[in-house]
């Protein structure tokens, strides 16, 4: 394994393209694979059942809201409905946020565009760009790349300030690149390590899965996280 600190304050971590094709096989027993199994059954469970008795719920409600002749507690009746309503949006959204379904249906492409939309509308606006990407990607892969941007956003939206942050993905020269920067603070690599961000993960999950990784920051900089795979990786 090399582990590397540039002049330009980027800390890359990676193996040999032959480490990698290794290191991917070992991924499919690791710890990274039990927790995303983990998180597909939770997300499941949450959907099937308390999602779906909450959707009973709100057409109960509405019954009984309907045929209610008494104006004050039809009005409570309706705001007891929209409450539920919210909750059954928390639900779907708290679902997503376990397993990304977006990725297996419809692809790496679609399912980043989403996660990004969903990060704007918390009050940090992020740009997408895509460009030249696969038609399709392994499953360990993509799910790797979600993560990756996912966790990215969230350091990005807990640590950086940012009011803005771009996330690029673009297939090229046999290779498919991740990118996410942010306009933040940015942070020092010789005082502070990236695990002292929340960004161990990161490296940790990308190198599981076979690919290379560089965190690059500077103070007043913001930071950029590029994710790396080569295009033996990208089939299963």
């Amino acid at each position: 394994m090399k582990t590397n600190l540039a002049a330009d304050g980027s800390i890359n971590v990676g193996r040999s393209p032959l480490a990698h094709r290794s290191n991917h096989r070992m991924s499919h027993g690791g710890v990274f694979e039990r927790q995303e199994q983990d998180r597909l059954r939770i997300s499941r469970e949450l959907h099937d059942d308390f999602g779906q008795r909450l959707a009973v719920l709100e057409i109960q409600l509405s019954q009984l809201e309907d045929k209610c002749a008494c104006p004050e507690t039809a009005k409570g009746l309706r705001l007891v409905r929209e409450r539920v309503v919210e909750m059954d949006r928390d639900v779907h959204r708290i679902c997503c946020q376990l397993y990304p379904v977006l990725l297996e249906k419809l692809g790496l492409v679609v399912a980043l565009s989403s996660l990004c939309r969903e990060f704007s509308q918390s009050g940090i606006q992020v740009q997408f760009e895509h460009e030249d990407c696969p038609a399709t990607v392994a499953k360990t892969v993509s799910l790797c790349l979600y993560r990756v941007v996912q966790e990215a956003l969230h350091n990005i939206s807990k640590h950086s300030k940012a009011k803005s942050a771009k996330v690029s993905v673009r297939g090229s020269s046999g290779r498919l690149e991740v990118v996410v920067a942010d306009s933040g603070i940015g942070f020092d690599p010789d005082v502070i390590r990236p695990t002292g961000l929340g960004l161990a993960s990161i490296e940790e999950r990308v190198k599981k899965a076979g690919g290379r990784i560089s965190i690059s920051s500077k103070p007043g900089a913001g930071t950029k996280v590029k994710a790396t795979f080569y295009t033996f990786l990208l089939v299963e």
